[in-house]
């Protein structure tokens, strides 16, 4: 326990007055002559004994009266956590002066001697457990370290600085909000006290040198774009404020209590570790908008990231309004390609010129989300980048804007191998439709060849090859085949009647095909194909739809037994007799697919069979979709990504044979880097800034390529966070909360000087002088 004024309990010595008044003016007896003196003797002694008690009684009161008004002068005060066992404390104590009582009455009373022992042992047990529970709190008082309020303290003062902190309120952000409290609370700490500043920065936190330094420190505070949670952040500047050897330790948390802040990735057992250290003391500083305005543009999703020529880019997203409703307008643009842009002139980054290419007015109400739809066509062969813009601005400018990158390209060469006699329309039909070809907006040059011409062609020069139904290969076709995947290509087997196991059977053959070919199975019509890992990149277009396709209504009537798999060789597809149906082999610089069951069979007269129904039955979209998401997965093209979150590490497909292998990299904010390809490809991995990455190379002229980077949608949710689902997170009644310097002032010293027991004394005081005024006027009211 503290006491705020020491000097005051001595104020307790006028416990001397009442009983010096009480000797000085109390009432000598009068004699008297009665005739029957016996029994005025007998009424003497009984009055006596009532006047006796009743002084001692209004004695008692009026000392602790006295005792307690001093007390409470003295402002002492016990920390919240402490509260319970001065409370306990005081319930003794209250026991005992009951107890004292009843011993005190019985004595005067003379009551028997063992009701007067009994109490009399009460009292004795009360005092030694009321003296062993003094005892025990005051050494907690001193493990914990309270002391004087004005003694120095070691302060570690904690900023969100994520982007949401840039929200502009009154003319000022919530980070410069932040800043200006907390130099002030830097002048309030004691002389000597340590300080540390630590953000959302994935940086290492130590003590500043002195005061100062802290200073400076705040002044310097920037959003970041890739912060680490709010949470994480605090479990850091505890074990800082713990290595102190200061005897109080304070942490300050500067944040906009919204819930993205605490939630999205919340730092596991903080509650449990700030209930270990309740030494240091918390206070969360609020400073975030209660009730903010704000429109924001939600994630961008693009029909594709890589175009073929003349095809149509569909962009889809959402604009979100918080705060009373307001109309917006959408605005899309385009940057218009320029080989010769990028550049440095003048000290300043020239871009190509930006285009307004279609624009959308949106009526939102208070909280209310609508989609966006925008449609882009006529984009020429090269990279594009352009974004979603909201006009005019708004409390939050980060969310106003969502940046895109696609990169147009000519139809990819593909080569289908496949033996005479062998339908490849139902394949290349699936994948290159005859109208896409004629309007020139096919993804793939499909370039069909007869199997047997595979010796003389150049397998480089096709970014994929397919063998639909292959007859037996020689051993130098099948190695020709491994170099090529070797190398990077993508090879698709497509296994059906032509096949023998025999000739599938050699260790090049093994290696592509993922396992030994065992022999061909015949069903009754009731095996078909099945999803057993969504996850992969070519089954992950069925992921939304997976319950709904009709995969029964497409039988497989025979498909070849692949027998032990290799470790390379990764189950894709079963049938549902939970045979291999699609099978890719791993370990090469390019991709395999094979299919133990045939494309291009097709339908068969009446007794005959086919060996599936995939490509010819009733409305076969899943086969569509099927064959060109393995196309795409062998050609990589799916595997191009050039939109990326902040933070991750940008990587775009670099082929040595066609690309620069040195690029200049400009950042969005014009800055220069140096980048060098590794492997047939491009890392970036510095991309906590969002907007466009521009990369410029040379290779029989200049080469110039991009990506995207944007923030999460939850980077701007202004959503507030309750007190209530703060204490879980920190633990109830763990914390001190406060909006602005007053309510810290208070809060601090709250915390530091502990909970106060003056309300209470004062009240105390209050009851026992109103029982004093009574019991005197009962006593000493004149006989009627």
């Amino acid at each position: 326990m503290a006491f705020l004024n020491y000097s005051l309990l001595w104020g307790a010595a006028l416990l001397a007055i009442p009983i010096v008044l009480h000797l000085m003016l109390r009432q000598q007896p009068r004699s008297l002559v009665f005739p029957a003196l016996r029994l005025v003797r007998q009424r003497q002694e009984s009055n006596r004994r009532q006047l006796q008690l009743r002084h001692w009684l209004l004695l008692l009161l009026r000392c602790l009266v006295i005792a307690l008004l001093a007390v409470a002068l003295a402002r002492p005060s016990v920390r919240s956590p402490q509260w319970g066992d001065w409370g306990f404390l005081g319930l003794q104590f209250g026991m005992l002066v009951i107890v004292g009582a009843m011993a005190l009455l019985a004595l005067l009373q003379g009551r028997s001697g063992l009701v007067r022992g009994g109490l009399l042992a009460a009292v004795v047990l009360l005092c030694v457990s009321l003296a062993w529970s003094v005892r025990a709190a005051r050494i907690s008082v001193e493990e914990t370290g309270l002391g004087s309020q004005r003694g120095p303290v070691a302060a570690v003062l904690v900023f969100d600085t994520s982007p949401r902190m840039r929200y502009v309120w009154q003319n000022q952000t919530r980070l410069e909000q932040a800043a200006e409290i907390a130099g002030w609370l830097l002048g309030q700490l004691p002389s000597g006290s340590e300080v540390a500043v630590v953000d959302s920065r994935p940086a290492a936190a130590a003590f500043a040198a002195d005061r100062s330094a802290a200073a400076r420190s705040i002044e310097r505070l920037e959003t970041t774009w890739s912060p680490v949670p709010l949470p994480q952040v605090l479990a850091r500047a505890l074990e800082l404020v713990r290595t102190s050897s200061q005897p109080r330790r304070e942490i300050y948390t500067f944040t906009d209590l919204t819930r993205g802040a605490w939630t999205e990735q919340p730092a596991e057992g903080l509650a449990s570790r700030l209930a270990e250290a309740d030494d240091v003391l918390l206070y969360v500083v609020d400073v975030g908008s209660e009730r903010p305005q704000n429109t924001a543009l939600g994630e961008l999703q693009l029909s594709a990231e890589v175009l073929p020529q003349r095809s149509e880019l569909m962009l889809e997203g959402s604009v979100s309004r918080v705060g009373a409703g307001e109309s917006a307008t959408i605005e899309l643009y385009v940057e218009q390609p320029d080989p010769e842009l990028p550049l440095i002139e003048n000290g300043r980054t020239r871009v190509p010129e930006a285009q307004l290419r279609d624009q959308r007015i949106v009526e939102l109400e208070e909280g209310e989300s609508r989609g966006l739809r925008f449609r882009l066509s006529g984009l020429e062969l090269g990279t594009h980048q352009g974004w979603l813009e909201i006009a005019g601005q708004d409390g939050l400018e980060f969310d106003d804007r969502r940046y895109f990158t696609v990169e147009v390209q000519e139809a990819l060469p593909v080569l289908v191998l496949a033996p005479p006699g062998v339908n490849t329309r139902f394949f290349t039909e699936a994948v290159a439709p005859f109208e896409f070809r004629e309007t020139g907006r096919a993804q793939y040059a499909c370039t069909v060849m007869e199997q047997a011409q595979l010796p003389n062609v150049s397998l480089d020069d096709y970014a994929a090859v397919c063998l639909l139904d292959p007859t037996p290969l020689v051993p130098l076709d099948w190695e020709r085949l491994l170099g090529y995947v070797q190398r990077g290509g993508g090879l698709g087997i497509f296994l059906g009647h032509n096949a023998e196991p025999s000739a599938f059977s050699g260790e090049p053959a093994r290696q592509l095909l993922g396992g030994d070919l065992s022999r061909p199975w015949r069903t009754a019509g009731d095996v078909f194909l099945t999803f057993r890992d969504l996850s992969h990149p070519v089954t992950a277009a069925f992921r939304d739809v997976a319950t709904a396709v009709p995969w029964d209504q497409f039988p497989v009537h025979r498909h070849w037994g692949l027998d032990e798999i290799l470790d390379t060789a990764r189950l894709v597809m079963p049938y549902s007799n939970h045979q291999a149906a699609l099978v890719e082999v791993t370990g090469h610089r390019g991709r395999v697919l094979t299919m133990t069951t045939p494309v291009s069979d097709p339908l068969r007269p009446a007794g005959r069979s086919s060996w599936n129904e995939l490509p010819t039955g009733s409305d076969a979209w899943p086969y569509f979709v099927l064959v060109n998401e393995m196309l795409a997965y062998l050609v990589d093209a799916g595997g191009v990504r050039l939109n990326y979150l902040a933070g991750e590490t940008a990587v775009l497909p670099n082929a040595r044979d066609r690309r620069p292998e040195r690029y200049q990299l400009f950042t969005p904010l014009g800055q220069l880097q140096e980048v060098t390809a590794v492997d047939d490809q491009v890392s970036v991995r510095f991309t906590s800034l969002p907007g466009p990455y521009r990369l410029k190379g040379h290779r029989g002229g200049p080469v110039v390529r991009g990506f995207s980077v944007n923030l999460p949608e939850t980077a701007s949710c202004l959503e507030r966070l309750d007190r209530e689902a703060l204490d879980p997170i920190l633990g109830p009644d763990r914390y001190h909360y406060a909006r602005d310097q007053q309510e810290i002032v208070w809060g601090v010293g709250q915390a530091r000087r502990g909970r106060e027991f003056y309300p209470i004394l004062i009240l105390l005081v209050a009851l026992v002088l109103g029982l004093e005024h009574l019991l005197a006027n009962r006593f000493y009211r004149p006989a009627e």
